[in-house]
């Protein structure tokens, strides 16, 4: 959730959006506020006790002196409307909240309960807290908010060149029948950063709003580069045979690792199928892929093919052995598609 949803709703307040600049110059003022964002007010009912109903068009302005009055300010999730003001929140206060001011314990506990947006502006703190469903976060200077997507993008960069270098490696001990498992984890595992180093990134970027537009091309440019290869090598590694239709729901849970879990060798080679090993055993296990990698890189040769081709030769080695007529037996493949897998292999083969 926190991927989609509370990014979105970073993106509204990003520096430059309307909102962004009323909630500016509510802190500047020091006046504080309690934003309440819902569709439909009747949909809190119990929840909410009007105060000023106003119905206005929404306008950084209007809200930033409605913010002067007391108690919280209901807007339009589509930031079209200013509803009401000088409105009382009473949600259950037996929600737990970890929040000391009282606005703060407001809008927690009413997030929680309505899964709806709020957002607090600390007087004394002088702060802009984003309360949403369970999650809660504080807006940074923009500054700070640079410097750490910069440094991201940085060792996106790294992690990402030491994967391809990876590759590199597992390809070439392959060829020479000297390929450990450990290696080809290491190499899993530089890939598998890149991608959490990007996906935790998104969050600032979003906050950033235009001025991390170019950071998250950079980010795009680089998952562009690696992801396709990273789930190719997880599929020609994998011990357990994965159907067409089981793809997507092995290798998303891949994603779902925390950087600690990443680094731990025998955690990865435990998701792909393999018994608890210590990296003893993982640097003498001698592994041999699939060939997905390699059939991936044909034109026209979907990922579900690859991986029927993979299953039904079990190595690269016994795929570089075959025929037309032998890969016509595999599902998918018709003369076409096994005149282009061979020609491959011709070619491949003569580079050797």
């Amino acid at each position: 959730m926190k991927d989609a949803e509370l990014v979105e709703r970073v993106r509204r307040i990003a520096p430059g959006k309307a909102l962004r600049h009323a909630l500016n110059d509510i802190q500047q003022a020091r006046t504080g506020a309690l934003l309440f964002f819902v569709g439909d007010i009747s949909e809190c009912k119990g929840l909410v006790q009007p105060g000023l109903i106003l119905e206005a068009p929404f306008t950084p302005y209007r809200l930033y002196e409605l913010a002067k009055m007391d108690g919280a300010i209901v807007v339009s999730e589509d930031l079209s409307t200013i509803i009401a003001a000088n409105v009382q929140l009473t949600p259950d206060n037996s929600i737990h909240t970890n929040q000391t001011g009282m606005r703060h314990r407001v809008a927690e506990r009413m997030s929680k309960q309505t899964g709806k947006m709020l957002i607090a502006i600390s007087k004394r703190r002088n702060t802009i807290t984003l309360f949403f469903k369970d999650h809660m976060h504080v807006l940074a200077p923009v500054e700070i908010l640079t410097a750490e997507v910069n440094q991201r993008v940085r060792t996106a960069e790294r992690y990402s060149q030491a994967f391809l270098n990876g590759l590199e490696t597992v390809d070439s001990l392959e060829r020479a029948n000297a390929l450990s498992l450990y290696e080809v984890i290491r190499t899993i595992e530089k890939g598998l950063l890149t991608m959490l180093i990007s996906k935790e990134a998104e969050l600032p970027i979003a906050e950033l709003g235009d001025q991390g537009r170019l950071a998250e091309m950079q980010l795009s440019e680089i998952l562009y580069e690696i992801q396709e290869d990273l789930e190719n090598l997880i599929l020609d590694f994998s011990k357990e045979q994965i159907k067409s239709d089981e793809i997507d729901r092995f290798l998303s849970r891949f994603s779902t690792l925390s950087e600690r879990e990443i680094l731990n060798s025998s955690t990865i080679a435990r998701f792909m199928g393999y018994e608890q090993l210590t990296v003893a055993q993982l640097m003498e296990m001698n592994v041999k892929s699939l060939g997905i990698r390699f059939v991936r890189q044909i034109p026209r040769i979907p990922r579900h093919i690859a991986l029927n081709i993979g299953n039904y030769f079990g190595s690269l080695a016994n795929l570089l052995l075959s025929d037309e007529e032998e890969l016509k037996h595999v599902e998918g493949i018709g003369d076409r598609r096994a005149s282009s897998i061979k020609h491959a292999i011709d070619t491949y083969l003569k580079r050797l």
